[in-house]
């Protein structure tokens, strides 16, 4: 992985709050005082209402609780007067505060109200605003065909009003998005297009904002001296305007060139900068991007105590934001540092999360359907090119020699007849030959789908037919169950029993990773388990868990430098006694709970995993024995029940409340258990998606 990761993406949202969602410049916010001296001298209700729709937008910056408040009597004078655009005005200005709090689900759903109230009324201004919000809500999620189709939507709304500064903010809305996917010739083009439409309107807040975005794309490029030129003009401009949210924006991405030149006091004063005018405004946004530059500049000095705050600063910011282009970066560099830091797990843990936010912001069928939607917009403007150009033509024809009149119009309908014709057929043979392509490009990436679908699929029947069968399981511990859930097709937990006499060996596993490189892993740790009983002729199980840390790292040749692969697995492992109920165990990180006369203790296993042996050295295991008595429930488990997000607050379910509700069901039946464990996962987990492989085994004595 790179040192650097590139960060610069949230600094745009400075374009979009004040260009698109807030449509201000840093002098309209100087008008507030004269705008509330004209709303306490008006007494006709639907001015009453524009000028407070008009404050409200006025404080959106600089006092975001006064612009709520605006909002607020504006909408409720709109409906005791039925006046709808007022309405559809105060319901927007309401979601670009509920987007600048980074409230992004409340923020959409206003915009889409304030829509249907615009296309209701007829009223295409607001409705092209409110389609440009859509648009800036499904970009900051990471929806970028969405956002496209909502920015193009606005702008043909715009292009028909011939508004040329809403014209302008889909510009630079629309380089934005094609900035995010990499596509730098496009990006490029329509932020040119917007910076010439605000210097033709002499809108210098405009002007300075196209400089940003334009330095953004070089950024992305790594043409540092380039992007610093830019954002420098953007800053002096900003400055002779009195702008200090605009000039923030400005500091911030000074800061992060001046962070990658390698001047770290220079870099930390811009951000810094930067941070106390986001913090004031509120812009949770911007201020997450602040975090993780900071983090990235103590890094660079090595000052990993404060890195680290700010990193974790960030990944909170972004989660409760749902920002998933800032969790996919701050996940990179948390991985990076972890491998840093010989901390194998966490890293590999934050790389698996940083490629599936990778992928899921950066996928072929995103990029096909934005190529679309680009290809879309371009011929529906020619087809209005060609219709502005027949029309053009009649009225042409109409000032002719009347005698010729007849003659001419007969031949300028022939001519354009032809020309529509060859027109319609060269893009009817493109479009078949395009379409013809895309067919057979997705007909081979179905085939490649399918293909590796089914080898995973072959994949999970050999791994299933490794497990022992439940009614083999059964047969040996009749009181007990599993509740296993793998996140993937293929599992890297799994569980493993064998039976010696009276003695029950049993274990839950969690291997590195999950999916294909999980299920390899468990298919190492499932032989050489059973080779630990059957041909060793071990039961002790701080001897298995030895003879088992011994055979990963010989497997995976970890002991030698520079080869293999650093990975392991962690689990609790148990002997029970069946005439005596004595139990023996040992961990590696997964620990042991057990509940006798309605109370849970937990046996803390070793803080070392399973393999990851790189000096060669066989780690010892402590063996812990415990004397049960008839009726006592014993529980082992994966980490993956316990870090699932979800709940009310998409939190973690964490370790604390897993203990609780193991103690309250364990006099319930084995069956009732599993039942209890499956709804309260599903519950907890609703509609988000599945975090880890999870495990839990359940044993009565």
């Amino acid at each position: 992985m790179n040192k650097k990761i590139n960060t610069v993406f949230i600094s745009r949202i400075f374009l979009l709050h004040a260009l698109i969602l807030f449509g201000l410049t840093g002098a309209a916010q100087n008008k507030t005082d004269s705008l509330e001296a004209l709303l306490s001298k008006t007494v006709v209700d639907t001015l009453k209402i524009n000028l407070q729709n008009d404050l409200s937008r006025a404080y959106l910056q600089k006092s975001p609780d006064k612009a709520r408040s605006f909002a607020n009597e504006a909408l409720q004078l709109s409906r005791k007067i039925n006046f709808k655009k007022g309405e559809a005005s105060a319901i927007n200005n309401i979601g670009v505060l509920e987007w600048q709090h980074g409230d992004y689900a409340k923020a959409r759903d206003n915009f889409s109200k304030a829509l249907k109230i615009f296309l209701a009324s007829g009223d295409k201004s607001g409705a092209a605003k409110c389609y440009g919000n859509i648009g800036l809500i499904h970009r900051a999620t990471g929806d970028l065909p969405l956002a496209l189709n909502y920015q193009f939507q606005s702008l043909k709304l715009r292009e028909e009003l011939n508004d040329s500064e809403g014209m302008a903010k889909n510009y630079s809305a629309i380089g934005n998005i094609y900035d995010s996917q990499s596509n730098h010739a496009l990006a490029i083009f329509y932020h040119t297009k917007a910076l010439k439409l605000w210097d033709h309107l002499n809108n210098l807040s405009g002007v300075a904002a196209s400089y940003i975005n334009i330095g953004n794309v070089y950024w992305d490029q790594k043409k540092d001296t380039m992007a610093l030129n830019n954002y420098l003009k953007s800053l002096e401009i900003y400055t002779s305007l009195n702008d200090e949210v605009g000039s923030s924006t400005s500091n911030m991405n000074i800061g992060m060139i001046y962070d990658f030149q390698k001047k770290p006091e220079l870099a930390l004063e811009y951000t810094f900068k930067a941070l106390a005018i986001k913090e004031k405004i509120k812009d949770n946004a911007s201020i997450s991007t602040c975090y993780i530059n900071m983090a990235q500049t103590y890094l660079s000095i090595n000052k990993k105590k404060e890195a680290m705050e700010f990193l974790h600063k960030a990944l909170e910011l972004c989660k409760a934001n749902n920002r998933t282009e800032g969790l996919k970066i701050v996940y990179g560099i948390l991985s990076k540092v972890n491998a840093d830091q010989q901390n194998y797990k966490d890293a590999y843990s934050y790389l698996t999360l940083y490629g599936e936010m990778k992928d899921s912001l950066f996928r072929e069928g995103s990029i096909k359907e934005m190529t679309e939607m680009q290809t879309k917009y371009e011929s529906e403007k020619k087809e209005k090119e060609i219709a502005i150009l027949t029309r053009d033509s009649e009225i042409q024809s109409l000032q002719l020699n009347r005698n010729k009149l007849w003659l001419m119009i007969l031949g300028v309908a022939v001519l354009l007849v032809f020309a529509i014709a060859a027109l319609f057929y060269n893009r009817n043979k493109l479009k078949q030959k395009a379409n013809q392509l895309l067919e057979h490009r997705n007909t081979e990436i179905t085939l490649q789908k399918k293909e590796i679908t089914d080898s995973i699929n072959y994949a999970k029947r050999i791994q299933e037919s490794i497990l022992p069968p439940m009614e083999v399981w059964k047969r040996i511990l009749p009181d007990s169950f599993i509740f296993y859930r793998p996140k993937d097709i293929v599992s890297g937990d799994f569980y493993w029993i064998e039976h010696k006499n009276d003695v029950v060996c049993f274990a839950a596993v969690d291997c590195t990773g999950h999916g294909v490189p999980g299920a390899l892993m468990s298919v190492v740790g499932f032989n050489l388990l059973t080779q630990a009983i059957n041909e060793v002729h071990l039961t002790k199980p701080s001897e298995i868990l030895k003879h088992l840390d011994a055979g990963v790292t010989k497997t995976l040749r970890q002991s030698e430098e520079g080869k293999g692969v650093k990975d392991g697995m962690d689990l609790s492992l148990c002997t029970l006694n069946t005439t005596t109920l004595e139990l023996q165990y040992a961990g590696a990180f997964n620990s042991l709970y057990y509940v006798s006369d309605s109370v849970l203790t937990e046996i803390k296993a070793d803080k070392f995993p399973i393999g990851v042996n790189t000096n060669g050295k066989v780690d010892e295991y402590t063996n812990h024995s415990i004397q049960l008595k008839k009726g006592d429930c014993v529980y082992l488990y994966s980490d993956g029940y316990a870090d699932q997000f979800g709940g009310p607050k998409g939190k973690k379910f964490k370790y604390n409340q897993l203990k609780e509700m193991l103690t309250g069901m364990a006099p319930l039946s084995p069956d009732e258990q599993q039942g209890v464990l499956a709804k309260r996962f599903d519950d907890w987990k609703g509609s988000l998606d599945q975090v880890d492989d999870v495990l839990i085994i359940g044993v009565r004595v």
